[in-house]
């Protein structure tokens, strides 16, 4: 790195010569970029120090290594590696809170690299490091890291992907002599898929126990006690440790226990066990290491008060059910005397948030989760956290990030930082060479004397009969498009089968019933008749099933075989993230995204592994698509340029008024219960008890006010936004215990008498209604 400097001169020089005002025009912004490397520099340096002098953060490095060589991964990319040792120093700080390295936690570092470019080993790897560490410096349970991401889809895949390192991470662990690791009163490492939605239960309870029990509990009992059905829970498909696809979903009855077993007889997890956790309530009761879920889980804080669990705030352990505060988590366990009350020793909250795909975190998503991350960070002080929650982001699109920083998570944009930097030149960097040959090749198309409908059904067709008629061919076959590959040949067979499967992107899902209708209707029929296969038509969209999402990609994961031969794919914008297949290599859009970000991520999809073809379909009657369409190829010269900034307002006049209520509620639950030491905390949830509370002057209007204006960051307020919002919540709060001590009216819970109700998940808003005008111009519709 320090000879790269070199480079740096040497361009800078060049730039000079060629060009006799650059150092005016450029030169500033030039010293900022190196300075950015020179920064990179001095923390990997940081962190190659104390591999060298930290006995502790050498063998956690050595073990995170071991983990990932045994994953077969052979060797890191540069930017891996470098951003893994320099997390280093910031995670090493938890064992020394006073030394020169605390700075760095209250640094948010994005990992920005192109997608499919390695951005989530990277901060796998420093999960996986921060697990060991945590181990050596002394916790011996708690959740270490907790990574968010903005949609379904994307947990859904990256479970998997975490699983298969935090899996092969403990099997490390186990092995390993060092009684801070493998000794008998240290929990193992664990995942805990913690997305709710219909994604897995939120609890597993008898409902003959449960008098109150609903009938999604009574559906879920049934459904737990079918060895078929809940088959449809499996979230993890290939065993960590023997990389097959021999799992099962089991129900242990005595601990309550919804599990993936491995059925290989020579599987290295104890009685073929995996390590995860997919029940909500079993991710409270078992605290495993990392938390993969989605951003919508944080409106929790408002709702479930064993949230408090998660962040450290434990009374003890059940010896049959896991962890708990005030009393057993497993709502049908009754006998206290299975309740070890002393607190376990080593047990603290997560010490890193992980925040996947940044870029999607904007509007009202955006600002909803703004005002619960700062909260998190009062929850975590409120816990006993000494230093600040460290930060890790990724994504591929980005634009003024320092801002969304700032909104987001209430941090200085001087706190917010790139990895890796600008190189000095474009396509050139320390990290990584722009190479010449395609990934993706764009194809614009707009129809003449046809709608873009009918050009969409006939390019879907045309594509899958192209694809057929190459696998037909044979050896004696002459290769049509001229290449070395012989026809009908292994290697011809195992490339085209990168492409049997087509996706198309639906800006609107009126549009992808209307083409699903027709493909079955017109298209299969047709193919059938020429002798061909039919089209096996899928569906992703916001209103698919996790269950039958999960089904879709495990099916295109595998190769194509027999008669499912091709693959049609319809998806919305919910495709453009998480979606990782090799086998996804044609795609088309049905217009033009509405956002370049969008149209990046989306296109994303294709052309991972092998080079990717993107057939984008303008609409004749769009102005803005036939412009894109006249400028398509000087549109992509400059689409990484054209990203737009993230739309986030952290002081939205309105967003208070939806956040509030929750807060509120998670100050009761999460702070005020806790801190009552009160034999049941769940009278807290009730309102006849919390008004007698206030009347007796154990709950004040004050402690609420002082922990909100916290947890809004508005504890000296400087802006006009920050002095709205503290005058707010002084008004509201007053509101709150107005409504709390007037007659309830026949309401039981505290929450139930707040307008509006706690937020349930933070894209719990009014559904939006897209309008456009129509496939010939003439009229808006919805």
């Amino acid at each position: 790195m320090e000879a790269y400097r070199e480079v740096w001169a040497q361009q800078r020089a060049a730039f000079v010569a060629s060009r006799p005002n650059w150092e005016a025009e450029h030169g500033t912004e030039y010293d900022t970029d190196q300075r950015v490397f020179e920064d990179e520099i001095r923390r990997f340096r940081r962190g190659s120090e104390l591999i060298r002098t930290n006995s502790d953060a050498r063998l956690a490095f050595q073990l995170t290594n071991e983990t990932f060589r045994r994953g077969q991964k052979t060797s890191w990319r540069l930017f891996q590696l470098i951003f893994l040792v320099s997390q280093i120093p910031g995670i090493v700080a938890l064992s020394d809170p006073n030394g020169p390295d605390v700075v760095d936690r209250s640094m948010v570092d994005i990992v920005y690299f192109p997608t499919g470019g390695g951005k989530t080993e990277a901060y796998l790897a420093t999960i996986v490091f921060h697990c060991f560490f945590d181990r050596l410096r002394g916790k011996t349970a708690g959740v270490t890291a907790w990574t968010r991401f903005p949609l379904r889809l994307l947990t859904l895949q990256q479970t998997q992907r975490v699983a298969d390192v935090i899996g092969l991470a403990e099997l490390v662990r186990r092995g390993h002599s060092d009684p801070r690791l493998s000794g008998t009163h240290v929990d193992g490492f664990a995942v805990g898929y913690f997305v709710g939605q219909g994604g897995s239960p939120n609890e597993i309870v008898d409902p003959t126990s449960d008098r109150y029990a609903s009938p999604e509990a009574q559906v879920t009992w049934s459904k737990v006690n079918d060895s078929e059905t809940r088959q449809d829970w499996k979230r993890v498909v290939r065993c960590p440790s023997c990389r097959t696809t021999t799992i099962t979903v089991e129900y242990d009855a005595i601990r309550a226990r919804l599990l993936h077993r491995c059925s290989q007889p020579n599987c290295q997890f104890p009685n073929g066990e995996l390590p995860i956790f997919i029940v909500d309530n079993e991710v409270y009761r078992y605290l495993p290491c990392v938390i993969v879920g989605t951003i919508d889980k944080l409106a929790g804080l408002g709702n479930q008060r064993k949230f408090a669990l998660l962040y450290g705030d434990v009374d003890g352990r059940c010896k049959v059910h896991g962890y708990y505060k005030g009393r057993c988590c497993q709502k049908d366990c009754t006998d206290v005397r299975r309740l070890q009350r002393e607190a376990r020793d080593g047990l603290s909250g997560p010490t890193l948030f992980v925040q996947d795909e940044l870029h999607l975190l904007k509007e009202g998503l955006g600002t909803f989760d703004s005002h619960y991350e700062t909260f998190s960070q009062v929850l975590l002080r409120e816990a006993g956290l000494p230093l600040p929650i460290k930060i890790i982001a990724s994504s591929a699109t980005i634009e003024a990030f320092g801002r969304q920083v700032n909104h987001l998570y209430g941090r200085s944009p001087n706190e917010a930082r790139v990895f890796p930097g600008l190189g000095p030149t474009l396509g050139q960097s320390f990290y990584a060479e722009t190479l010449e040959h395609p990934q993706r090749l764009y194809v614009g198309l707009i129809p003449h004397n046809k709608t873009i409908f009918n050009m969409i059904l006939e390019l879907i067709e045309l594509y899958h009969r192209e694809i057929q008629a190459l696998q037909v061919l044979g050896p004696t076959s002459s290769n049509p498009y001229g290449g070395g590959l012989v026809p009908g040949g292994q290697q011809w067979r195992m490339l085209l089968d990168c492409y049997t499967s087509s996706l198309t992107y639906f800006l609107a899902g009126r549009e992808l019933n209307s083409v699903h209708t027709d493909l079955e209707g017109d298209v299969i029929p047709n193919l059938l008749r020429d002798g061909l296969s039919p089209i096996v038509i899928s569906e992703l969209t916001g209103s698919t099933s996790t269950d039958e999402v999960s089904r879709i990609l495990e099916r295109l994961d595998l190769p194509a075989v027999g008669s499912r031969s091709s693959d049609a794919l319809l998806a919305t914008s919910m495709i453009s993230h998480g979606v990782d297949l090799d086998r996804l290599n044609a795609m088309i859009f049905d217009g033009m995204p509405r956002q370049n970000a969008e149209y990046i991520q989306a296109s994303s999809r294709v052309g991972r592994t092998h080079v990717g073809i993107v057939f984008t379909c303008f609409h004749p009657a769009r102005e803005r698509d036939r412009s894109h369409y006249a400028y398509f190829a000087k549109y992509h010269e400059f689409l990484g340029q054209l990203v737009e900034p993230v739309a986030i307002n952290r002081w939205s006049r309105f967003s208070i008024n939806r956040t509030l209520p929750g807060l509120f509620m998670g100050v009761l639950l999460q702070i005020l219960a806790n801190r009552s030491r009160e034999a049941n905390p769940n009278k807290y949830y009730m309102l006849d008890f919390v008004r007698g509370r206030i009347n007796d002057g154990s709950l004040r209007w004050e402690q609420f006010v002082q922990m909100l204006e916290q947890a809004y960051g508005v504890g000296t307020p400087t802006t006009q936004g920050e002095m709205s919002f503290r005058e707010e919540i002084r008004l509201r709060v007053r509101q709150y215990f107005d409504w709390i001590l007037s007659p309830s009216g026949g309401s039981s819970f505290v929450s139930d008498i707040l307008i509006p109700k706690p937020m349930t998940s933070l894209r719990d808003v009014d559904e939006a209604i897209p309008i456009e005008l129509d496939s010939l111009g003439t009229e808006w519709v919805a």
